[in-house]
C-alpha cells in the first residue's frame, strides 16, 4: 500500500464522520476536486474506504475497518507488508455500526 501523506490521512479522518461525496471531502481536505477523486479509487483498492450507492458512480464513499486501522496506526507508516500485516490484524478487531434513525411520530412508522 503506498499512502499519499497528508492527503490521504485527511481523507480517512473526514470520512470517520460518517458518509461522504467525493467533492466535499476536497472541499473540507483542502484538495482539488480532481485530486480527491484521483485518490479515492487508489484508497477504495486498497480496501481503505469503500464506495457506496444509492446511485452507481457517484462518489459516495465510507471508510471500512482497514481505513480505520491504517488511520490509527498512521504514525508508524511505512510502505511494505510489515504495516500492512499490522493493519490487517488490526482490522479484523473493528466493526462499523450503521446508524439507523427511526422517528415514531413519522407516518411511515
Amino acid at each position: 500500500m503506498r499512502l499519499s501523506l497528508p492527503s490521504d490521512q485527511l481523507v480517512l479522518e473526514k470520512l470517520t464522520e460518517g458518509r461522504n461525496l467525493a467533492a466535499n471531502i476536497a472541499a473540507d481536505v483542502d484538495r482539488s476536486r480532481n485530486y480527491i477523486n484521483q485518490r479515492m479509487p487508489q484508497m477504495h483498492d486498497y480496501g481503505l474506504v469503500r464506495k457506496v450507492g444509492p446511485v452507481e458512480g457517484t462518489g459516495l464513499y465510507e471508510i471500512t475497518p482497514k481505513g480505520i486501522a491504517t488511520l490509527r496506526l498512521i504514525d508508524d507508516y511505512s510502505e511494505g507488508e510489515v504495516f500492512e500485516d499490522h493493519v490487517e490484524q488490526r482490522a479484523d478487531q473493528i466493526e462499523i455500526r450503521q446508524v439507523v434513525v427511526t422517528d415514531p411520530g413519522s407516518e411511515d412508522s
